[in-house]
């Protein structure tokens, strides 16, 4: 029966296209991308849910990206896409020009690629080894930006709560938090992006945070990123990104601003990144920092803004032309704050630091075709699951 399974596959494949298509002479090219992961279900720990509420590693993805590029300088991009098949939504829609041909300058308008950071540029490419998302990218934090803590106890009591949280302020409703860059969603702005032989550089303005991509503005606020990377050799990356942009909700800012004055409650951060490829092997890092500011608004006080720091380092390494292996270590945690009722009233982490390590490898069934498995292991230091092994196998198939 699997011979039979095994062969019907191989036809299928062989029926489908193997690359992008170009039409309208060449004017027109349409790629997609189709994905499939397996794993147990998670109704308990949620070590691996996104902001769309959905598991990371349990998940069917279709995506459909076309260009049409009518001119040398112009091109309109977008990319459908579909998880779990609840919604089809535009993740990218966006226009770009290319002011001076003999310069690599280009300008993007719409719903835009992220410039902060290297991940949510390559997420879901084809030469990642892995599953599972950085923490960093992933994992869902107590904040929110439509709903606040009144005081340190209130947010105390949600550690580890981050795929359902709910607060006293603002939306009443449980929701999920947000992790420090949303990798399953692109904001909406305008940027400008340089690619030089050993310097690329990169801003942004766009309409929500890393956080809380929008489409929509909530708060009239702006958010400002960018990036810088340096190429000293080749095979080696080395980058430095920043951002700073308006975070919560207009209603919960105006509600508050007749006793607490104006202010700025934003959500700032920072990130450095490293990448050094050498014949079968591929290595890279990243350290991001961000510090959310909320209102101060009932004893004791949340004082300061809520600091989170990531960090992770991942290999790929080549066995053969179709075979690989892969591995990452990662960690999350918290800045301090101090409450009254929860902890003894002792300095503690506002949320629960995480810890996940991941191990893999998978196949190239053929040039577009991947077959991936991994075992990735978390553990947190609150919560009621604190820890939790996940085994997760994908086919992804793309043209």
């Amino acid at each position: 029966m699997f011979g039979v399974r095994w062969l019907a596959l191989c036809l299928l494949m062989q029926a489908l296209p193997a690359g992008p298509i170009e039409t309208a002479r060449g004017t027109v090219t349409i790629a997609g991308e189709v994905t499939a992961t397996v794993g147990s279900p998670d109704h308990e720990a949620y070590f691996n849910y996104t902001d769309y509420e959905h598991n990371a590693l349990r998940m069917f993805r279709l995506a459909l990206s076309g260009m049409w590029r009518p001119s040398s300088r112009f091109a309109f991009l977008t990319e459908i896409r579909s998880e779990d098949l609840d919604y089809l939504a535009a993740y990218a829609m966006y226009a770009r020009v290319r002011p001076w041909l003999n310069h690599p300058l280009d300008i993007q308008a719409g719903r835009i690629p992220p410039v902060f950071g290297t991940f949510g540029r390559r997420a879901y490419g084809s030469d990642d080894a892995l599953i599972g998302v950085p923490l960093a990218y992933q994992y869902l934090t107590s904040v929110r930006s439509d709903a606040v803590p009144a005081s340190a106890d209130d947010l105390l009591l949600m550690r580890a709560r981050g795929w359902r949280a709910s607060y006293p302020v603002g939306d009443q409703t449980p929701a999920p938090g947000v992790p420090i860059v949303s990798t399953y969603r692109w904001d909406t702005g305008i940027e400008a992006n340089y690619a030089g032989g050993r310097v690329e550089a990169a801003v942004a303005v766009t309409a929500g945070t890393l956080s809380n991509p929008r489409v929509r503005d909530d708060n009239h606020g702006r958010q400002w990123s960018g990036r810088a990377a340096w190429k000293p050799v080749v095979g080696l990356v080395l980058g430095a990104s920043g951002s700073r942009g308006a975070f919560l909700d207009q209603a919960i800012v105006d509600a508050y601003e007749p006793a607490l004055g104006p202010h700025d409650y934003t959500q700032e951060a920072l990130g450095v990144d490293g990448e050094y490829s050498r014949g079968y092997w591929i290595v890279r890092g990243e350290a991001i920092h961000s510090r959310w500011s909320l209102p101060q608004i009932n004893k004791p006080f949340i004082d300061a803004p809520l600091g989170a720091t990531a960090a992770y380092l991942e290999m790929r390494y080549r066995v053969g032309p179709r075979v690989f292996l892969g591995a990452r270590g990662d960690r999350l945690t918290f800045s301090r704050i101090t409450g009254e009722r929860l902890f003894g009233g002792q300095p503690t982490p506002w949320d629960a630091p995480v810890t996940r390590v991941e191990a893999g490898g998978g196949v190239n069934l053929q040039r577009n075709l991947t077959l991936r498995a991994i075992v990735q292991r978390n553990w947190r230091d609150g919560g009621r699951v604190q820890e939790r092994t996940y085994v997760s196998g994908q086919l992804a198939y793309w043209f």
